[in-house]
C-alpha cells in the first residue's frame, strides 16, 4: 500500500497501480493504470486521484444558480408548464439575489430562517413568503435527489404566521345579488353575472366556456376547461405572459350543470347581442368576447366588473368571492352539502364545509333548533325535581 488508498505491483512486464476511491456519499470505486516504471505507476494514480477530487468537489459544491437552469428543466418535464414558469419566476426573483452564489450543500436551516425574515420585512405577504419557502424546500429536495446536498434543511423551517387581513370578502346577500342580476340585464355582464352567481363557476371556466359547451337540447352545460393568465417558459428559456387553456386540475372539476331558466334567458340575451354585433356564435366561438369579438381578458372582465358594482352602488366584492356568494346561498337555500360539493367541483364534501359552513347561518340555526326542540320541552323538566330552600 502507497497512501491514499493506492497500491503498487510488478505485472509481468508492465507497474500496476491501482487506486481505491470512497466517494462522498460512501460509495468504493477501484481504478487500475499501468506503466512501465514504478514511479510512472504511482504518478498516473496520483494524476487519478487528483482528478477525481477535484470532479467530485466541483460536482458536489453546485451554486444554487448554477442548479437553477438544471432544476427549471426538471420541472418543465414533470408538472404544468404554468407551473414550472412560477417557480422560475419566484426563486429568481426572491432567492437567487440572496443566496444565487450560496454553495447548496452549506445551506443551513438558519439561512432559510433569515431569507424568509428578510422577504418578509421587504413588505411581501405572509402567503408569498411561504410559498417561496415551498418553492426552496422542492428545489432542495431535488438537491438532495442529484447528490448536491445530503438533507433539506427547509422541513425544519416552518412558514410565516399568516396575516389576519384577508382579500375575501363577505358574500353577497340574497338582496344584493337580485339587485346585481337585475341591474345586468341588456349589459355585457349579463351572462357572466348569471354564469357567476347561478352555477359558482370559477372566473378561469367562465373564461374558457365557450357555444359548444352550452348543450340546449340536453339542458346542461359542460364544464371541462380554465382560461388564465400565465407566466410561460419560451423556448429561449425567457418568461412571459400568454392566456393559456388547461384542464381542470382535479377530476372533480369536469362536470355538468343544469341550465335554469334564468340563465338560459341570459344565455339567449347574449346570443342575441353577438348576432347584432355581426359576430358568429358557432360552437368554437367563446361565450364572453371583448369590443372586438376577441376573448374576454381577465383584467377588462375584473375592470368591467368593478365599474359595474361601483356604479350600481353594489358592494364590491371580488370576482372570486361571487363564486362564495353562490355556494352560500345554495347551502343557505337547502341544498346538501354533497350536492354543493359535486355543483362548485370541489374534491371533497370536506373542502366546501371548511370554507362555507361559516357563512351559512343555517348551520348554526339548526343546530340550536334541534337542541331547543329536543331539551326545551315541559316534560324536560320533571315536576318536584327542584326544591326551594330558605
Amino acid at each position: 500500500m502507497y497512501g491514499d488508498g493506492i497500491t503498487i505491483w510488478k505485472d509481468k512486464s508492465n507497474w500496476a497501480g491501482q487506486l481505491r476511491y470512497v466517494h462522498p456519499d460512501g460509495r468504493v470505486s477501484k481504478f487500475q493504470r499501468r506503466r512501465k516504471s514504478r514511479q510512472e505507476a504511482i504518478a498516473a494514480v496520483k494524476e487519478l486521484l487528483t482528478s477525481l477530487q477535484e470532479k467530485e468537489k466541483k460536482a458536489y459544491n453546485l451554486s444554487f444558480q448554477e442548479l437553477l437552469p438544471e432544476f427549471i428543466s426538471y420541472k418543465q418535464a414533470t408538472v404544468r408548464s404554468n407551473t414550472a414558469a412560477d417557480y422560475k419566476h419566484q426563486l429568481e426573483l426572491y432567492v437567487i439575489p440572496r443566496l444565487g452564489k450560496t454553495k447548496i450543500s452549506a445551506l443551513k436551516a438558519r439561512d432559510v430562517i433569515i431569507l424568509l425574515q428578510q422577504l418578509k420585512d421587504s413588505g411581501l405577504s405572509a402567503a408569498t413568503v411561504n410559498t417561496v419557502r415551498v418553492r426552496l424546500s422542492t428545489f432542495m429536495q431535488y438537491a438532495v435527489l442529484v447528490e448536491q446536498a445530503k438533507e433539506n434543511p427547509c422541513r425544519l423551517v416552518k412558514g410565516i404566521k399568516k396575516d389576519t387581513k384577508t382579500q375575501v370578502q363577505k358574500p353577497w346577500s340574497k338582496d344584493e345579488v337580485l339587485r346585481a342580476l337585475s341591474c345586468s340585464k341588456g349589459t355585457e355582464l349579463e351572462l357572466f353575472l348569471h354564469l357567476a352567481l347561478f352555477l359558482g363557476l370559477r372566473k378561469g371556466e367562465i373564461l374558457a366556456l365557450r357555444w359548444g359547451d352550452v348543450k340546449l337540447d340536453e339542458g346542461y352545460i359542460e364544464i371541462s376547461k380554465t382560461r388564465s393568465h400565465r407566466r410561460v417558459i419560451t423556448e429561449d428559456g425567457e418568461l412571459h405572459n400568454r392566456h393559456l387553456e388547461s384542464p381542470p386540475k382535479t377530476a372533480a372539476g369536469f362536470r355538468r350543470l343544469p341550465l335554469s331558466s334564468p340563465l338560459l334567458i341570459a344565455l339567449m340575451n347574449e346570443k342575441e347581442r353577438q348576432e347584432a354585433l355581426g359576430r358568429s356564435c358557432d360552437s368554437d366561438e367563446i361565450l364572453l368576447r371583448g369590443a372586438k369579438g376577441q376573448p374576454l381578458a381577465p383584467s377588462y372582465l375584473t375592470k368591467k366588473y368593478n365599474a359595474f358594482c361601483d356604479s350600481n352602488l353594489l358592494r364590491r366584492i371580488r370576482i372570486h368571492d361571487l363564486r362564495h356568494t353562490a355556494i352560500v346561498q345554495a347551502l343557505e337555500g337547502g341544498a346538501r352539502l354533497e350536492e354543493a360539493s359535486q355543483g362548485a367541483g370541489h374534491a371533497s364534501t370536506e373542502v366546501t364545509q371548511k370554507i362555507y359552513a361559516v357563512y351559512v347561518q343555517r348551520f348554526a340555526s339548526g343546530f340550536t333548533s334541534v337542541l331547543a326542540d329536543r331539551l326545551g320541552q315541559d316534560d324536560a323538566y320533571p315536576t318536584g325535581s327542584l326544591e326551594e330552600v330558605g
